[in-house]
């Protein structure tokens, strides 16, 4: 059966009977899937979604720190005047930031903020207040101009050799978010910091093993592909950034993480997710490298007459093919929350794809590799971009906890 995003309005629903215990985590989980609906109802892609749920994460994270004083800062250091609610300022914190880049959604907003103050019992609200909002502020001037904006299409050359990108079937839309590798990162050092090493030469026997072995996996009428495999490459074909905060919420539910660790884990999580977008689209447009239904359907000179001779399980994005964005979000997003709950997990996934089932993994590396060879099952990349994404997400997630914020010892 299909399961689509929750409406802002069940979300709410939910919140006004969680528990609402002194210093219960829930509100964060409840206001990061608020955040993720938000996002997906403005019809933001990946790149610009990830963004938004960073900044609503770290604005969360530094409006609890301010009152609680359990980490180090984002960026945000003000103390609370007086006493005040930490569960509180985290709803004012996300409402403030989600007000700001969503202003149409403002009164669905305004009620999930309402209803998420009745569950409050644990300081002051009005103090929480100007400390939730001070925090959206602080985080909402920092990313003002961080490169997010505007952002081009690439067409591609003119005359399109073997190897090099161009616009795939479908609607032929021109190559999105050009810019985006150079946005600024979160947490990195600057982009394109775990830039991957080019793709292999075409004709190598490393790419003509991956052109094979997608060419026979990711075919809409495939004989090699099992039934489970395609509905891997169905069920992941929902925007990763998805997948990643579904995992956080169902995991900082089973294991009742508190408020404070709960502002931590969906800070860094959705920072390294946010950051490892960042860092393969600077891949992308660096090395410009074909997709492989272009790859599959082109002549020798590597023009394309007709895309007749192939087809791919799923429609393939309007972006170069090096590395995979996918596997590199699911990476980065589940390395951190491996480091806070293990990898053995058990998590029943959903999914945005209509008539997809809810997905049983018994752990979060199963995560990783399905979605990573989702694509392959699907069509859409090599896996040996597969590979190389993953790698970035380890890079980054390793790096977005040693440099990161941090719980004071």
């Amino acid at each position: 059966m299909k399961r689509s995003l929750l409406s802002i309005a069940l979300i709410i629903l939910a919140l006004s009977t969680a528990s609402a215990a002194g210093k219960s985590g829930e509100i964060i989980v409840t206001w990061n899937q608020v955040t993720v609906k938000a996002t997906k109802t403005a019809g933001l892609n990946s790149n610009l979604g990830s963004r938004i749920e960073a900044i609503e994460a770290i604005a969360v994270y530094d409006a609890v720190n301010s009152i609680e004083r359990f980490g180090t800062p984002y960026h945000y250091n003000v103390p609370a005047k007086g006493k005040a609610s930490a569960q509180a300022a985290a709803a004012y914190a996300a409402h403030a930031v989600l007000v700001n880049y969503f202003p149409t959604q403002k009164s669905s907003l305004d009620s999930a903020l309402n209803i998420s103050l009745q569950t409050v019992n644990d300081g002051a609200i009005g103090n929480a207040q100007a400390v939730g909002e001070a925090s959206a502020a602080d985080i909402i001037a920092l990313r003002a101009s961080d490169g997010s904006s505007p952002l081009t299409t690439y067409a591609g050359p003119a005359n399109a050799g073997v190897g090099q990108y161009r616009p795939t079937p479908g609607k032929f839309a021109p190559g999105i978010d050009v810019e985006w590798g150079n946005v600024k990162p979160f947490i990195l050092a600057g982009s394109k910091q775990f830039l991957p090493a080019p793709p292999p030469p075409i004709g190598s026997d490393e790419y003509k093993k991956a052109l094979a072995e997608v060419a026979a996996l990711g075919e809409i009428k495939s004989t090699t592909r099992t039934e489970d495999q395609t509905h891997i490459a169905q069920f992941y074909k929902q925007d990763a950034e998805l997948t990643v905060n579904e995992g956080a919420r169902l995991l900082a539910l089973a294991h009742k993480t508190s408020l404070e660790q709960n502002a931590l884990i969906f800070a860094l999580t959705d920072i390294a997710e946010a950051d490892a977008r960042i860092e393969v689209w600077g891949g992308k447009y660096t090395y410009l490298f074909w997709r492989p239904v272009t790859a599959l359907n082109a002549d020798s000179d590597g023009s394309v007459k007709a895309y007749t001779k192939w087809t791919p399980l799923i429609n393939t994005p309007a972006h170069p093919s090096y590395p995979s964005g996918h596997s590199a979000t699911i990476s980065a997003g589940y390395e951190v929350l491996k480091h806070f709950f293990g990898d053995d997990n058990k998590l029943e996934l959903h999914t945005t794809t209509a008539g997809e089932p809810s997905r049983v993994v018994a752990s979060l590396s199963t995560v990783e590799f399905e979605n990573g060879y989702s694509r392959v099952y699907g069509g859409i990349h090599y896996p040996f971009e597969n590979s190389a994404a993953q790698d970035i997400g380890r890079k980054v997630a390793a790096y977005t906890l040693e440099h990161g914020p941090k719980l004071l010892k």
